[in-house]
């Protein structure tokens, strides 16, 4: 089991300790429960909003509930500097139950909390029965929002093109396609030149590279660019093409 600790404070909550230790002040152990609720919080969303963005999904949000042991109210005050949040487990998708310990070094304390996150996504369904081997249209697909953290199969977010591929089983109307259910047609395959495009805005730039992966149209991959010499994320847009994302 992996455990991942996070030091405080991070830029990104500043704000969220200020209120802790303005409470702290006060003295509201209750305040502090809520902001260690927070942090958990927090944590937990940048964990999904990190790999969505690594995924290449469509630009969605989650649901989090989240559970602080009652003896949190009753632990002393913890400066922001001697705080830290450890997740606990290795997760290979960041939904789910999410179980963390806060920790505080001076004064010593320790209390657990946990975070049940779940995601709603677009994903494709068949339409109807797809035969083993046939090639996928338009017509064979339907876009349907799931909670994906309740999915236990592969599936496909409907950003992700599926027309073309080939089906390397019976599929039935109303199933989830995920990616074992399909042929893969790699538009870029492992060791060859791809064209790597970049660009932000208005500006944009092109450059030679090669793939470490093979990828399908949507997928992400490794891609080492030749100019520099590093290796970077890039996700395969037509045959032999990559783009980076910002």
């Amino acid at each position: 089991m992996r455990n991942e600790e996070v030091r405080l404070p991070v830029w990104k909550w500043s704000g969220i300790l200020w209120l802790l230790l303005s409470a702290l002040a006060h003295g509201a152990p209750q305040v502090q429960s809520a902001m260690l609720e927070q942090l958990l919080e927090q944590d937990a969303r940048q964990s999904l909003d990190d790999y969505i963005t690594q995924q290449g999904w469509p630009a969605t949000s989650g649901e989090f509930r989240v559970w602080l042991a009652p003896s949190a109210e009753h632990l002393p005050p913890c400066p922001s500097h001697s705080l830290s949040l450890q997740a606990g487990g290795q997760y290979r998708q960041p939904w789910g139950r999410r179980p963390y310990l806060i920790k505080c070094t001076d004064p010593v304390w320790q209390v657990r909390g946990r975070v049940e996150v779940s995601l709603l996504l677009p994903v494709w369904v068949a339409a109807r029965d797809i035969a083993k081997g046939q090639a996928i249209s338009a017509s064979d697909l339907v876009e349907k929002e799931l909670d994906v953290s309740r999915i236990q199969r592969g599936f496909t977010p409907s950003n992700h093109s599926l027309l073309g591929h080939k089906s390397n089983r019976h599929l039935r109307s109303g199933q989830l396609i995920g990616e074992l259910d399909l042929q893969k047609s790699w538009a870029v395959k492992q060791g060859e030149g791809v064209l790597i495009r970049a660009g932000k805005g208005e500006f944009s730039a092109t450059t030679r590279g090669e793939a470490l992966d093979n990828g399908g149209i949507g997928d992400g991959i490794r891609v080492k660019n030749l100019s520099s010499g590093k290796e970077i994320q890039a996700w395969v847009t037509d045959i032999g093409e990559v783009e980076t994302r910002f």
